[in-house]
């Protein structure tokens, strides 16, 4: 307790000194950001926001959660002309299409900031706990519970931002093509990769596509990962604006090996070598294939209208559909007798392969008052009513008592059950002019039918300053009725199988965010009720009180002349003992020094970034059930990592060399867990290089 109090009172103080250093700005002077990407005057960078219930669909640029405003910067002088070209690639998230308030293009980072954060997860945001290796599951390290309607099965998450997702794909808009090619290498021949392109067939009409691969045998015994993701994106927009069509295609392929963990902890800590697991031959695989397009036609007429007067439009609403078609498998494929992780005879002793399959068909029908072009002032309160229908088919094994599991050449016969779920959900959206001082919205949806009948959601949200302003207060309120995540409730496997029929979880967020130039402070208070976990036997039980749950956060991103300083920080309290498991106080620490050279012909960025959690019961990973659990016997101690970085640019190329964990050859510390028995490998290199073409 006495170090967490400590690491808290140093957060706290490098940020009231980087508060004083901060320099004095004359008025109406932006300032300088600390991202050195040229933008136009009239633009506001800042691909993090959206709508306020909508955050959790934003996480595929920088860390959501911890950046702060991003305000007009400054040009740079040794690197204008690469910075210049970027601005011939702006892109949109799906949502910034769709949504009239929020037209801002965001355009191709080409800054270093944040290149050295290779691992695809960083995506998420700085704080999270792993397995050691990349492409293996992952847990967030703050609390922020699933808002969003529908049937949640409750595994896809734990891969993050493996997989791609096509609420957060990037539809870029290039004048001509754009290409990045992107490679980074470290020890055990670990290699990830990706090739992004970019590139617009005729006046209005665009395609993308991007193609990632993670290949890595990892540092201990059976902790390889082989994982290749690709989308496909085409938008299309007619030249009278008023019909419009976004497509996208993901293929995400997950294949890791599974070890339970270390058997004996106390013989690993004493030599590496001994890193004896569970199981030798398990491996997890994830497969998805799905298609999504989104459409709209915007009704009205032209009123006056000549040959040399174009007249008033008016406008009688936008009718907007979606569908969606994805098919989801998870499989646990384990050829030889499985360690016995519970109490319970399996029916398939000899070996194991558990199949479970999604199948799920979703439709969007609309209507909107959005204006006929993107802008804002047309109209100064929007709303949005929506009717979408999904069909859920739910594939699991089943092991009938009355049938055979072993065919006459005493090989496995594999059965399957389904099951079938119709629902829908109903809802309405509302939002005042983004752009003015003081805006407001807020939605509300309750499902009817299948799994989550009678599921609620509602929320409301007011914003003080306008967005191209460097200061902005919101206010934020979100309630929820939800049914558990589908496995929670209905789960079948080799080794165990359960069926319960938990009361629908309650969730009340109150949300507060300041964002300043220097500083952005956000605290939530969240009341829970009937939360739905895995307790320490890996099984999913309900507490049925209601507890609290705090969370405050800082974050402050500075630059002194050539010298930057980046402290985060958050502090979480649960009331209750009896739920998931949350360090107190997590922080990220960065310092770095900007050089160039040869004439500024080389880019340069030196520094260290330090990683600290405080000491908690880390969650534990159960490869059967594809869940993290809470456990009581064993407390992770204080993480601390330090991890010195270069990172420099030469015209379009991007280079980082990265040292992970370089405190370890030199204090004597037990290996540490942010997984339970998982352990983080000591000193590691990381070589990257990023590439873009702007043709």
């Amino acid at each position: 307790m006495r170090k967490a109090i400590l690491s808290i009172i140093l957060f706290l103080s490098l940020c009231f000194i980087s508060l004083f250093l901060m320099p004095v700005r004359a008025a109406g002077d932006p300032g300088k950001s600390i991202k050195d990407t040229v933008i136009p005057e009239n633009v506001i960078f800042n691909p993090n926001d959206t709508l306020p219930w909508r955050d959790e669909l934003q996480r595929d640029t920088l860390p959501a959660g911890d950046t702060l405003p991003v305000v007009t910067p400054q040009p740079q002088v040794d690197d204008k002309e690469d910075e210049t070209l970027s601005l011939k690639i702006p892109w949109y998230t799906q949502e910034q299409l769709e949504n009239p308030f929020q037209p801002e293009s965001n355009y191709v980072d080409t800054t270093l900031l944040d290149f050295h954060h290779y691992d695809f997860a960083a995506q998420d945001g700085l704080f999270y706990a792993t397995k050691g290796n990349p492409g293996h599951t992952y847990r967030l390290l703050k609390f922020d519970p699933k808002f969003s309607p529908g049937l949640d099965h409750g595994h896809r998450t734990i891969y993050g931002q493996y997989l791609f997702h096509h609420n957060q794909l990037r539809f870029y808009r290039p004048k001509y093509t754009f290409t990045d090619l992107s490679l980074v290498i470290g020890d055990n021949r670990e290699q990830l990769f990706y090739a992004k392109h970019a590139q617009r067939l005729h006046e209005t009409f665009y395609v993308g596509l991007q193609y990632r691969v993670i290949n890595s045998p990892g540092a201990f015994t059976r902790l390889s990962a082989q994982n290749v993701n690709l989308y496909l994106t085409v938008d299309y927009l007619h030249p009278s604006k008023r019909y419009q069509a976004l497509g996208s295609f993901i293929i995400n392929r997950v294949r890791n090996q599974e070890s339970a963990g270390l058997i004996n902890p106390e013989a690993f800590e004493e030599n590496e070598l001994r890193d004896s697991v569970f199981l030798y031959s398990a491996e997890s695989w994830y497969r998805d294939i799905s298609v999504n397009i989104r459409h709209f036609y915007q009704t009205g007429f032209y009123a006056g209208r000549d040959s040399i007067n174009e007249g008033r439009f008016i406008n009688l609403g936008r009718i907007n559909h979606g569908f969606t078609y994805s098919r989801n498998s998870y499989v646990l494929d384990d050829k030889f007798s499985p360690y016995p992780f519970y109490d319970y005879e399996p029916p398939y002793q000899q070996s194991t392969f558990d199949s479970t399959v999604i199948h799920k068909i979703w439709n969007e029908v609309s209507w909107s008052n959005f204006p006929l072009e993107s802008g804002r002032g047309n109209f100064p309160f929007n709303f949005k009513i929506f009717l979408q229908h999904s069909i859920n088919t739910i594939q699991q094994p089943w092991f009938p008592v009355d049938q055979p599991l072993l065919d006459t050449l005493n090989q496995p016969l594999y059965y399957y059950d389904k099951y079938n779920y119709n629902e829908l959900i109903q809802g309405i959206e509302l939002q005042s002019d983004q752009s003015r001082f003081l805006s407001f919205g807020g939605f509300a949806n309750v499902t009817v039918g299948g799994y989550n009948d009678e599921d609620f959601h509602a929320g409301a949200f007011v914003t003080l300053g306008r967005p191209d302003r460097n200061y902005n207060l919101e206010g934020l309120l979100r309630v929820a009725n939800m049914e558990a995540p589908y496995f929670y409730n209905n789960f079948r496997s080799n080794y165990i199988s359960w069926e319960n029929n938990f009361n629908k979880m309650q969730v009340l967020n109150l949300r507060g965010k300041l964002k300043t130039p220097w500083l952005k402070l956000e605290g939530n208070y969240y009341l829970l009720n009937n939360m739905v976990y895995m307790n320490r036997d890996a099984l999913p039980v309900q507490n049925n009180s209601g507890f609290g749950f705090i969370s405050l956060g800082a974050y402050s991103d500075i630059e002194l002349g050539r010298f930057g300083f980046r402290n985060h920080g958050i502090y979480q309290y649960s009331t209750t003992s009896q739920f998931e498991d949350y360090p107190a106080f997590i922080s990220y620490h960065s310092v770095y020094v900007n050089a160039s050279l040869f004439d500024g012909a080389l880019i340069n960025k030196l520094g260290f970034d330090f990683h600290f959690n405080t000491g908690y019961r880390a969650m534990s990973w159960m490869p059967v059930t594809r869940s993290f659990y809470a456990q009581k016997d064993h407390r992770a101690r204080d993480k601390f990592l330090l991890d010195v970085f270069w990172s420099g640019k030469i015209k379009r190329a991007r280079l980082f060399v990265k040292f992970q964990n370089i405190l370890a050859p030199f204090i004597d510390l037990d290996p540490h867990y942010d997984i339970l028995f998982y352990p983080i490998p000591e000193t590691a290199f990381k070589f990257g290089v990023s590439w873009m073409f702007f043709d």
